[in-house]
């Protein structure tokens, strides 16, 4: 047995040994800069990070990896246990932390309209003889995807304050993916079914419905169409919601004040300028973070109609 092991091959101890080493970790003041999210992915690194990844691990010098988990709550704790050095959250996700007194935020992100928060727009057909919100008592509303703080709770905030309360709109009696607690959710479809009802298939028309701004701004003027969709001549306007800001990046209490004043310098500096990144995030960039605006969100999502 012994005569075995001092014959085999010199490539095998080699191996073996640079194993023991840790042959391939990264160096760096840390070996794995974990960054929260609620993105996942099988291979790799979220589609969203693809291209911001190598450029982290370029800080860092440092093996960067996406940590996903199912929502901002299981993010916080980890970021305030130390596990995760920095996180990407959505506003929700931010607000669903209970205490965030222990993180700091770094920058917020930069949308296509050159903000750093969004407001939906509340929509009738242009032809509709509807003109301010209250008018739509018990006919039928598209809100946009369930649960999420710009279309579904800002929205329903917006009509409450307006004199409509959610509860006096058209009961919706599809089941879900379609309708949940009686409202009906179309996506980023909300505005074309308003604005063409017959070839959507609804029987029973949608009087009103909402689309956040920067996809507003996508339209064109005129021309709107089944085939390329609506455009804006194809609505008129009777409300909008209180903005809602953009993704922001924080660090937990595991991040060293040298890695957060790299990552802050590198995203309010660096990060725009890569189309790669701006493509895969879909952004423009970074700016500083105002507290204040993720602060209002939070007592947002914590309104009751």
């Amino acid at each position: 047995m012994c005569a075995a092991i001092i014959k085999r091959p010199l490539w095998v101890s080699c191996f073996v040994l640079l194993l023991a080493m840790g042959c391939g970790q990264p160096s760096g003041s840390q070996a794995i800069v974990q960054i929260g999210t609620t993105k996942a992915s099988l291979f790799g690194p979220p589609l969203e990070y693809r291209a911001l990844q190598p450029r982290l691990e370029d800080l860092f010098l440092s093996r960067v990896v996406f940590a996903p988990q199912p929502d901002g709550q299981a993010i916080g704790a980890q970021l305030e246990l130390g596990n995760y050095a920095f996180a990407i959250l959505s506003a929700k996700e931010y607000c669903n932390i209970e205490d965030p007194s222990k993180l700091t935020l770094l920058a917020a992100a930069i949308n296509a309209n050159g903000k750093t928060a969004r407001k939906a727009l509340i929509v009738v057909r242009a032809g509709s003889k509807f003109q301010n919100v209250s008018e739509l008592k018990g006919k039928r509303f598209a809100f946009g995807t369930y649960g999420d703080l710009l279309t579904d709770h800002a929205v329903r905030t917006a009509l409450f304050k307006a004199g409509l309360p959610v509860k006096e709109l058209a009961t919706e009696l599809l089941p879900p993916p379609i309708a949940y607690e009686g409202r009906l959710y179309a996506g980023g479809d909300a505005a074309s079914k308003v604005a063409i009802p017959i070839f959507r298939g609804d029987v029973i028309p949608i009087s009103a419905g909402v689309i956040d701004e920067v996809a507003w701004n996508k339209l064109s003027e005129t021309g709107g169409n089944v085939i390329t969709g609506p455009a804006k001549d194809d609505f008129r306007i009777i409300g909008e919601t209180t903005p809602v800001p953009e993704l922001l990046v924080v660090a937990g209490t595991g991040a060293s004040d040298e890695d957060v004043a790299a990552m802050t310098k590198f995203l309010l500096n660096q990060a725009g300028s890569d189309a790669n990144i701006c493509q895969q995030m879909n952004i423009k960039g970074f700016t500083t973070a105002d507290k204040a605006s993720y602060d209002l969100a939070r007592i947002l999502l914590k309104q009751v109609e």
